[in-house]
């Protein structure tokens, strides 16, 4: 998380969106500083802000979750900065230090033992209805950056705190082998109405939208109920848990 007293801003690093690139920028050009941990949540901001600073700019980043989910098996498949084969325990969170060490060896060493393409390891761990932490507090946020956008939205995020953008946003902490366009990674009709089925929802309340060719795919029944109902659990795990 980033903070700007002298210009009043909360940034929230979402995962997975370009977050590092926007926090590194803010840092160096204008004016922010690092407070409690990278992916805190707002909430986590809010329980220790003033009167003054709970007032301050907010925003944070949104990427569309197909692309995330093509872009977390590239970081697995090769072994991003070494984060998989080479794990650190975090230093927050009971799941954070337990669980979720064992989830990403568990992606890793399949991918590796098995050389699994994208269509293999997107049927083996992706069987629930999609959601991210966004859904916590991202609607109440003063401006979202689309990763989509990210030169023109960064942009805009800052002109709207009255700061002239210094430069472009430099390219960093991007994720090797992923070479095509990520909407070609889900090259069958099998993993397209997978998608559909588990994306649907979360791709709605963030104006995503599917390629023409896919909407012929049917939602799951009942995919609202069962999306709200799998994010009551997770609202608990990111908020209190994680």
């Amino acid at each position: 998380m980033v903070v700007s007293h002298k210009h009043k801003y909360v940034y929230i690093q979402l995962p997975q969106t370009a977050c590092t690139t926007v926090q590194n920028e803010l840092l160096e050009l204008y004016a922010g500083e690092k407070i409690l941990f990278k992916h805190a949540l707002y909430a986590d901001f809010m329980k220790q802000a003033s009167p003054e600073e709970k007032k301050y700019f907010v925003f944070s980043n949104i990427r569309n979750p197909l692309d995330v989910v093509v872009s977390k098996f590239f970081k697995y498949k090769t072994d991003h900065v070494g984060a998989y084969s080479n794990q650190r325990k975090k230093d927050f969170g009971f799941l954070h230090k337990y669980f979720l060490l064992y989830w990403d060896r568990s992606r890793f060493e399949f991918i590796k033992e098995n050389e699994a393409d994208f269509g293999a390891f997107f049927k083996r761990f992706y069987t629930m209805p999609y959601s991210s932490w966004s859904i916590l507090d991202h609607h109440r946020f003063d401006y979202l950056i689309r990763y989509e956008n990210l030169q023109e939205d960064f942009a805009t995020a800052l002109r709207k705190i009255n700061i002239e953008p210094v430069r472009p946003l430099p390219s960093k902490n991007v994720t090797g082998q992923k070479s095509r366009d990520f909407w070609s990674y889900y090259d069958t009709p099998e993993l397209q109405a997978r998608a559909v089925k588990l994306f649907s929802e979360y791709m709605n309340e963030w104006g995503y939208e599917f390629p023409e060719s896919w909407k012929n795919f049917p939602k799951a029944p009942a995919s609202r109920l069962q999306y709200d109902t799998v994010n009551t659990f997770r609202k608990l795990y990111w908020s209190r848990l994680r």
